[in-house]
Protein backbone atom coordinates (compact mmCIF):
# COMPACT_ATOMS: atom_id res chain seq x y z
CA UNK A 1 0.00 0.00 0.00
CA UNK A 2 2.83 2.10 -0.24
CA UNK A 3 1.59 3.59 -3.94
CA UNK A 4 -1.79 5.24 -2.10
CA UNK A 5 0.72 6.39 1.10
CA UNK A 6 2.73 8.27 -1.62
CA UNK A 7 -0.34 9.56 -3.55
CA UNK A 8 -2.15 10.97 0.15
CA UNK A 9 1.35 12.56 0.55
CA UNK A 10 1.09 14.45 -3.01
CA UNK A 11 -2.52 15.39 -2.49
CA UNK A 12 -1.55 16.75 1.28
CA UNK A 13 0.90 18.64 -0.61
CA UNK A 14 -1.13 20.22 -3.61
CA UNK A 15 -3.75 20.93 -0.25
CA UNK A 16 -0.72 23.03 0.80
CA UNK A 17 -2.19 26.47 2.53
CA UNK A 18 -5.84 25.32 2.86
CA UNK A 19 -8.01 25.12 5.85
CA UNK A 20 -6.67 21.82 8.11
CA UNK A 21 -10.09 20.91 8.32
CA UNK A 22 -10.58 20.67 4.76
CA UNK A 23 -7.19 18.59 4.27
CA UNK A 24 -8.10 16.01 7.10
CA UNK A 25 -11.38 15.10 5.51
CA UNK A 26 -9.96 15.21 1.65
CA UNK A 27 -7.05 12.46 2.65
CA UNK A 28 -9.72 10.49 4.60
CA UNK A 29 -12.16 10.33 1.60
CA UNK A 30 -9.95 9.67 -0.68
CA UNK A 31 -8.28 7.27 1.51
CA UNK A 32 -12.02 5.66 1.70
CA UNK A 33 -12.74 5.60 -2.14
CA UNK A 34 -9.32 3.67 -2.19
CA UNK A 35 -10.13 1.14 -0.20
CA UNK A 36 -13.29 0.92 -1.65
CA UNK A 37 -12.43 0.78 -4.78
CA UNK A 38 -9.61 -1.98 -4.55
CA UNK A 39 -12.23 -4.26 -2.35
CA UNK A 40 -14.57 -3.85 -5.49
CA UNK A 41 -12.01 -4.63 -8.24
CA UNK A 42 -10.85 -7.49 -5.82
CA UNK A 43 -14.48 -9.40 -5.87
CA UNK A 44 -15.18 -8.12 -9.38
CA UNK A 45 -11.69 -9.17 -11.08
CA UNK A 46 -9.93 -11.89 -8.98
CA UNK A 47 -7.45 -12.81 -11.09
CA UNK A 48 -6.41 -8.93 -11.45
CA UNK A 49 -2.94 -9.08 -9.92
CA UNK A 50 -2.72 -6.42 -6.58
CA UNK A 51 -0.28 -4.08 -8.15
CA UNK A 52 -2.63 -3.86 -11.67
CA UNK A 53 -5.47 -3.31 -9.43
CA UNK A 54 -4.12 -0.61 -7.36
CA UNK A 55 -2.25 1.43 -10.55
CA UNK A 56 -5.88 1.23 -11.90
CA UNK A 57 -7.69 2.90 -8.81
CA UNK A 58 -5.49 5.49 -8.84
CA UNK A 59 -5.85 6.07 -12.70
CA UNK A 60 -9.54 6.77 -11.63
CA UNK A 61 -8.93 8.73 -8.60
CA UNK A 62 -7.03 11.40 -11.00
CA UNK A 63 -4.01 13.57 -10.44
CA UNK A 64 -3.34 14.45 -6.70
CA UNK A 65 -3.26 18.51 -7.77
CA UNK A 66 -6.88 18.02 -10.14
CA UNK A 67 -8.17 16.13 -7.55
CA UNK A 68 -6.95 18.93 -4.47
CA UNK A 69 -8.28 21.37 -6.80
CA UNK A 70 -11.61 19.51 -7.21
CA UNK A 71 -12.00 19.45 -3.05
CA UNK A 72 -11.31 23.81 -3.08
CA UNK A 73 -14.01 23.53 -5.86
CA UNK A 74 -16.64 22.01 -3.48
CA UNK A 75 -15.45 23.51 -0.41
CA UNK A 76 -16.43 26.84 -2.06
CA UNK A 77 -19.54 25.76 -2.97
CA UNK A 78 -20.37 24.35 0.14
CA UNK A 79 -19.51 27.23 2.29
CA UNK A 80 -21.66 30.02 -0.37
CA UNK A 81 -24.52 27.27 -0.17
CA UNK A 82 -24.29 27.74 3.71
CA UNK A 83 -23.27 31.25 3.98
CA UNK A 84 -24.29 33.02 1.29
CA UNK A 85 -24.37 36.20 3.00
CA UNK A 86 -20.91 36.23 4.05
CA UNK A 87 -18.08 37.26 1.10
CA UNK A 88 -15.61 34.66 1.14
CA UNK A 89 -11.59 35.77 1.45
CA UNK A 90 -9.55 35.55 -1.57
CA UNK A 91 -6.65 34.53 -0.17
CA UNK A 92 -8.05 33.10 3.31
CA UNK A 93 -5.14 33.03 6.26
CA UNK A 94 -5.72 29.57 6.88
CA UNK A 95 -6.97 28.28 3.43
CA UNK A 96 -8.86 28.16 0.51
CA UNK A 97 -12.68 27.70 0.81
CA UNK A 98 -12.95 29.08 4.21
CA UNK A 99 -15.73 31.46 4.53
CA UNK A 100 -14.42 35.37 5.88
CA UNK A 101 -15.84 35.87 9.63
CA UNK A 102 -18.58 37.97 9.72
CA UNK A 103 -18.23 41.48 10.54
CA UNK A 104 -19.11 42.07 13.93
CA UNK A 105 -22.64 42.98 14.88
CA UNK A 106 -23.39 46.60 16.28
CA UNK A 107 -24.60 47.32 19.58
CA UNK A 108 -28.17 46.36 18.93
CA UNK A 109 -27.81 44.63 15.47
CA UNK A 110 -26.66 41.92 17.56
CA UNK A 111 -30.60 41.35 18.14
CA UNK A 112 -31.26 40.42 14.25
CA UNK A 113 -27.68 38.26 14.17
CA UNK A 114 -29.09 34.69 14.50
CA UNK A 115 -25.39 33.41 14.97
CA UNK A 116 -25.83 34.84 18.13
CA UNK A 117 -28.66 33.06 19.70
CA UNK A 118 -27.10 29.75 18.69
CA UNK A 119 -23.65 30.53 19.96
CA UNK A 120 -25.92 31.17 23.26
CA UNK A 121 -27.55 27.79 22.93
CA UNK A 122 -24.38 26.12 22.57
CA UNK A 123 -22.87 27.27 25.15
CA UNK A 124 -25.94 26.88 27.80
CA UNK A 125 -25.74 23.15 26.70
CA UNK A 126 -21.82 23.34 27.32
CA UNK A 127 -22.75 22.91 31.19
CA UNK A 128 -24.24 19.25 30.52
CA UNK A 129 -22.37 18.18 27.79
CA UNK A 130 -19.26 18.96 29.89
CA UNK A 131 -20.67 16.98 32.96
CA UNK A 132 -21.45 14.20 30.72
CA UNK A 133 -17.72 14.42 28.81
CA UNK A 134 -16.03 14.50 32.10
CA UNK A 135 -17.81 11.79 33.47
CA UNK A 136 -17.35 9.40 30.79
CA UNK A 137 -13.65 10.29 30.69
CA UNK A 138 -12.59 10.03 34.54
CA UNK A 139 -15.08 6.81 34.71
CA UNK A 140 -13.89 5.21 32.01
CA UNK A 141 -9.75 5.98 32.37
CA UNK A 142 -9.97 5.16 35.72
CA UNK A 143 -11.87 1.70 35.02
CA UNK A 144 -9.68 0.44 31.78
CA UNK A 145 -6.41 1.87 34.02
CA UNK A 146 -7.62 -0.56 36.91
CA UNK A 147 -8.63 -3.69 34.53
CA UNK A 148 -5.59 -3.18 32.66
CA UNK A 149 -3.99 -5.32 35.39
CA UNK A 150 -5.66 -8.32 33.87
CA UNK A 151 -6.56 -9.35 30.27
CA UNK A 152 -9.41 -8.01 29.64
CA UNK A 153 -8.06 -4.55 29.92
CA UNK A 154 -6.29 -4.00 26.95
CA UNK A 155 -9.59 -4.29 24.69
CA UNK A 156 -11.51 -2.42 27.10
CA UNK A 157 -8.59 0.30 26.91
CA UNK A 158 -8.91 0.06 23.19
CA UNK A 159 -12.74 0.67 23.54
CA UNK A 160 -12.76 3.27 25.95
CA UNK A 161 -9.78 5.56 23.40
CA UNK A 162 -12.41 4.98 20.48
CA UNK A 163 -14.88 6.25 22.18
CA UNK A 164 -12.87 9.27 22.86
CA UNK A 165 -12.30 9.78 19.61
CA UNK A 166 -15.66 9.16 18.37
CA UNK A 167 -16.89 11.88 21.17
CA UNK A 168 -14.57 14.04 19.28
CA UNK A 169 -16.07 13.65 16.44
CA UNK A 170 -19.44 14.31 17.69
CA UNK A 171 -19.29 17.53 19.61
CA UNK A 172 -17.66 18.88 16.42
CA UNK A 173 -20.04 18.34 14.16
CA UNK A 174 -21.96 20.77 17.15
CA UNK A 175 -19.25 23.25 16.99
CA UNK A 176 -20.12 23.46 13.43
CA UNK A 177 -23.74 23.23 13.48
CA UNK A 178 -23.99 25.73 16.37
CA UNK A 179 -20.67 28.06 16.15
CA UNK A 180 -20.47 28.30 12.53
CA UNK A 181 -16.64 26.69 12.86
CA UNK A 182 -15.67 24.70 9.87
CA UNK A 183 -14.51 21.04 11.48
CA UNK A 184 -14.00 18.06 10.21
CA UNK A 185 -16.41 15.75 8.29
CA UNK A 186 -15.21 12.88 8.52
CA UNK A 187 -12.53 12.35 10.65
CA UNK A 188 -11.71 8.60 10.80
CA UNK A 189 -12.49 6.74 14.19
CA UNK A 190 -9.15 4.41 14.33
CA UNK A 191 -5.91 5.02 12.82
CA UNK A 192 -4.47 4.82 8.92
CA UNK A 193 -3.17 1.48 9.13
CA UNK A 194 -2.67 -1.75 6.78
CA UNK A 195 -3.91 -4.17 9.47
CA UNK A 196 -6.23 -4.17 12.42
CA UNK A 197 -3.82 -4.60 14.60
CA UNK A 198 -1.61 -1.25 13.43
CA UNK A 199 -5.24 0.76 13.86
CA UNK A 200 -5.86 -0.38 16.89
CA UNK A 201 -2.50 -0.05 17.83
CA UNK A 202 -2.66 3.51 16.64
CA UNK A 203 -4.72 4.78 19.09
CA UNK A 204 -2.36 4.66 22.24
CA UNK A 205 0.45 6.88 19.82
CA UNK A 206 -1.82 8.92 17.73
CA UNK A 207 -1.63 12.47 18.94
CA UNK A 208 -5.15 13.03 17.92
CA UNK A 209 -6.75 10.72 20.40
CA UNK A 210 -4.99 12.80 23.46
CA UNK A 211 -5.83 16.19 22.39
CA UNK A 212 -9.85 14.86 22.22
CA UNK A 213 -9.03 13.76 25.59
CA UNK A 214 -7.96 17.05 26.80
CA UNK A 215 -10.50 18.76 25.34
CA UNK A 216 -13.50 16.73 26.63
CA UNK A 217 -11.51 17.15 30.64
CA UNK A 218 -11.87 21.22 30.20
CA UNK A 219 -15.07 21.00 28.50
CA UNK A 220 -16.78 21.13 32.14
CA UNK A 221 -14.78 23.78 33.60
CA UNK A 222 -15.36 26.06 30.45
CA UNK A 223 -19.33 24.83 30.22
CA UNK A 224 -19.05 26.39 34.09
CA UNK A 225 -17.96 29.77 33.45
CA UNK A 226 -19.68 30.04 30.36
CA UNK A 227 -23.24 28.79 32.00
CA UNK A 228 -22.26 30.79 34.70
CA UNK A 229 -21.44 34.40 32.55
CA UNK A 230 -24.54 33.99 30.21
CA UNK A 231 -27.23 33.18 33.05
CA UNK A 232 -25.93 35.90 35.31
CA UNK A 233 -25.96 38.50 32.43
CA UNK A 234 -29.56 37.44 30.82
CA UNK A 235 -31.13 37.49 34.75
CA UNK A 236 -30.08 40.94 34.80
CA UNK A 237 -30.96 42.06 32.05
CA UNK A 238 -34.47 40.34 31.88
CA UNK A 239 -35.07 41.96 35.45
CA UNK A 240 -34.46 45.23 34.57
CA UNK A 241 -36.41 45.28 31.70
CA UNK A 242 -39.61 43.86 34.08
CA UNK A 243 -38.65 45.77 36.85
CA UNK A 244 -41.09 48.60 35.75
CA UNK A 245 -43.81 46.55 34.60
CA UNK A 246 -44.35 45.06 37.95
CA UNK A 247 -44.07 48.03 39.55
CA UNK A 248 -46.91 49.76 37.73
CA UNK A 249 -48.50 46.84 37.65
CA UNK A 250 -48.26 45.00 40.43
CA UNK A 251 -47.24 47.85 42.56
CA UNK A 252 -43.80 45.66 43.97
CA UNK A 253 -41.47 48.07 45.61
CA UNK A 254 -38.21 48.80 43.57
CA UNK A 255 -35.92 50.03 46.40
CA UNK A 256 -36.13 49.04 49.87
CA UNK A 257 -34.35 51.03 52.73
CA UNK A 258 -34.46 50.19 56.30
CA UNK A 259 -38.11 48.22 55.60
CA UNK A 260 -39.43 51.39 53.61
CA UNK A 261 -39.84 51.96 50.27
CA UNK A 262 -37.80 54.50 48.62
CA UNK A 263 -39.92 56.43 46.22
CA UNK A 264 -38.22 57.22 42.34
CA UNK A 265 -39.15 59.29 40.08
CA UNK A 266 -41.48 57.94 37.17
CA UNK A 267 -38.41 59.00 34.19
CA UNK A 268 -36.02 57.12 36.48
CA UNK A 269 -38.20 53.67 36.21
CA UNK A 270 -38.08 54.27 32.62
CA UNK A 271 -34.55 54.11 32.62
CA UNK A 272 -34.58 50.52 33.82
CA UNK A 273 -35.44 49.15 30.56
CA UNK A 274 -32.98 50.70 28.50
CA UNK A 275 -30.71 49.44 30.78
CA UNK A 276 -31.67 46.16 30.67
CA UNK A 277 -31.61 45.85 26.80
CA UNK A 278 -28.11 47.18 26.72
CA UNK A 279 -27.33 44.15 29.07
CA UNK A 280 -28.95 42.13 26.97
CA UNK A 281 -27.17 43.38 23.83
CA UNK A 282 -23.93 42.84 26.24
CA UNK A 283 -24.70 39.16 27.14
CA UNK A 284 -25.20 38.52 23.56
CA UNK A 285 -21.98 40.03 22.22
CA UNK A 286 -20.10 38.47 25.49
CA UNK A 287 -21.72 35.22 23.74
CA UNK A 288 -20.55 35.84 20.74
CA UNK A 289 -16.84 36.55 21.77
CA UNK A 290 -17.09 33.42 24.27
CA UNK A 291 -18.05 31.25 20.65
CA UNK A 292 -15.27 32.41 18.78
CA UNK A 293 -13.27 31.27 21.38
CA UNK A 294 -14.29 28.23 21.86
CA UNK A 295 -14.67 27.41 17.99
CA UNK A 296 -10.69 28.61 18.09
CA UNK A 297 -10.23 25.83 21.17
CA UNK A 298 -11.92 22.90 18.91
CA UNK A 299 -10.20 24.06 15.90
CA UNK A 300 -6.96 23.14 17.81
CA UNK A 301 -7.59 20.21 19.48
CA UNK A 302 -10.53 18.61 17.57
CA UNK A 303 -8.68 19.00 13.79
CA UNK A 304 -5.45 17.37 13.17
CA UNK A 305 -2.60 19.11 11.84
Amino acid sequence: MSEIKLYLQALQQALAGSDPALIQDALAETEARFRGERERLAWAEPLLSDPEAVQRVLVSLGPPEARAEACRQRERVVAEALRPMLPMLPEASEGEGQAAPGPWPSLFGVFLEPKAYTTLVYLLVSLVTGMLFFTWVLTGLCLSLTMSLFIIGIPLLVLYLGSVRALGLGEGRLVEALLDVRMPRRPPLLPEGRTWRERLGGLFVDPYTWKCLIYLLIHLPLGLLYFTLLVTGLSLSLALVATPFAHWIWHLPICIINGDELPLATWLVALFPVAGLLGLAGTLHMALGLGRFQGFLARNLLVRR
